[in-house]
């Protein structure tokens, strides 16, 4: 299969690279500034999804038989500080690379990666979460991807392409920006035990509890949805973890004893208190469950974490 990864340089983007060359495809990324580790130079596009002649240059030059559509802004305080250059890429950016796969032809399949955030507040008797809960978008984020799905729907409608939605729940790895609160617990844990910071870990709320997916799971699950897969399709462990939980057992990695300090600063406001996922669909249609254990997740954040800092 002749596969174009779109945000291929981003944290989720290079495992989905390394995922597809193992599978035997013939693997293409795209990134903002035209480098993507793990490929050739030959492989290896700038495209810009916000300027329509870029897409269409890249998609036409690669002409793939599968577009994984990853490109975006994905944390939530950037997309709350700045909505109109988050509707700019994430729904003006997904609307090019939709039209310009599109006009490719028949028979091209695009995978657009969503997230969950787009359901919002969920009342506890409607969970777990299933692909027909109402979708309630309320951050700036969650809109601008659920404004981006409607989009891929309507090219979907047309029948050119074979369009698949994705809704990823949190997924984490060896590798994350450390913005996000895994990756960000064990680089201040991995600073700790290094002796570059001071045994005290500052830190948000830690009463949200969300499902947590590795990324080497979460990439198997786009190829199969990808090959297989028709409409849109939860992604998730389908077990809620509670912030505090994740925090604990990082410590319990790390051996450390340690100060926790609520920061005011890390609190993003009103958040949904818990969201996981029925992954039914996804294994029903697609064969695919998640593998790895959420203690080894955090097992090899932390190790990624340490192993960067004690040669910095």
């Amino acid at each position: 299969m002749r596969a174009l990864v779109i945000g291929a340089a981003g944290f989720v983007g290079q495992y989905l690279i390394e995922h597809l060359r193992e599978q035997g495809d013939e693997v293409f990324g795209a990134s903002i500034d035209g480098r993507v580790a793990g490929l050739p130079a030959e492989r290896s596009f700038l495209m810009d999804i916000t300027a329509q002649e870029s897409c269409a240059e890249v998609l036409q030059r690669v002409k793939p038989d599968v577009v994984y559509h990853l490109a975006g802004i994905s944390f939530v305080p950037e997309a709350e500080a700045d909505f109109t250059r988050t509707l700019q890429v994430n729904v003006g950016g997904t609307a090019n690379v939709v039209r310009q796969t599109h006009l490719l032809g028949q028979g091209v399949a695009l995978l657009f990666i969503s997230s969950a955030e787009v359901y919002g507040h969920v009342p506890p008797n409607a969970l777990p979460i299933v692909e027909e809960t109402e979708v309630k978008p309320n951050n700036n984020y969650s809109l601008s991807k659920r404004m981006a799905e409607l989009v891929v729907e309507r090219y979907g409608r047309m029948g050119a392409l074979r369009c698949t939605i994705a809704r990823p729940f949190n997924h984490i790895g060896p590798g994350q920006d450390s913005r996000f609160v895994a990756s960000n617990f064990a680089h201040q844990l991995a600073a700790v035990a290094l002796g570059k910071a001071p045994p005290r870990l500052e830190v948000g709320n830690l009463d949200a509890r969300r499902d947590f997916s590795d990324v080497r799971d979460i990439v198997k699950a786009y190829r199969r949805i990808a090959e297989l897969g028709v409409g849109t399709y939860n992604l998730g462990s389908g077990t809620p973890r509670s912030i505090r939980t994740l925090l604990d057992t990082l410590i319990a990695v790390s051996g450390l004893t340690v100060e926790v300090k609520q920061d005011p600063a890390r609190m993003r406001g009103p958040e949904v208190l818990e969201l996981y996922a029925s992954n039914e669909k996804a294994w029903r249609e697609c064969g695919w469950k998640p593998s790895i254990p959420f203690e080894r997740s955090l097992e090899d954040v932390y190790r990624f974490w340490y192993d960067t800092l004690s040669k910095g």
